[in-house]
């Protein structure tokens, strides 16, 4: 795909969701106008007990916004406690000999230590892929010293680590 053609296709993606924003700030406008016509009639008409109640209700709803809001953001949370935020990547030689570090073990983790290292290897015509996983800082088979380097790499300054010497699988034996 060229170049172009993807500037292009972002540059629509971000079109379109700027009207869209547009768009919903235009309603919210116009309702707050309405709103403010309403709250100024009222007040013309002498009618203080009318407009008492109109910002009450309007106070009612704000107070319920929020409370879905804070739900809204503690889920979030959850969520976001869960995503994969830490990665770390190493580049090395899987032959020795080998030049150009065209192998490399990447650790895609989250922020309670928990995702997988993924590691490919490549030389001489032979390529591997790995996957181990991790969960809570423990790993579930044994890491090379390059995984363990990449997991290093993706918690740094986390304060979290990945045990390397790897556990017993479930369901299985020795």
């Amino acid at each position: 795909m060229r170049v172009e053609l993807v500037i292009a296709i972002v540059a629509l993606v971000v079109a379109v969701l700027a009207l869209a924003w547009a768009f919903a700030l235009a309603q919210r406008l116009r309702r707050l106008m309405a709103a403010r016509g309403e709250l100024g009639r009222m007040a013309a008409a002498g009618d203080f007990a009318g407009i008492a109640q109109t910002v009450q209700l309007r106070l009612d709803e704000l107070d319920a916004a929020d409370v879905r809001l804070r739900a809204d953001d503690e889920a979030l949370a959850r969520l976001l406690g869960r995503a994969i935020r830490h990665l770390g990547i190493v580049r090395f030689d899987a032959l020795p000999g080998d030049v150009g570090e065209n192998s490399f073990a990447v650790a895609l983790l989250d922020d309670s230590a928990t995702g997988f290292v993924l590691t490919s290897m490549y030389g001489r015509g032979a390529y591997r892929l790995y996957a181990k996983p991790i969960a809570d800082g423990l790993a579930e088979l044994v890491l090379t010293e390059e995984e363990t380097r990449a997991c290093e790499r993706a918690l740094h300054g986390t304060g979290l680590r990945v045990a390397s010497e790897g556990r017993r699988r479930h369901g299985r034996d020795g």
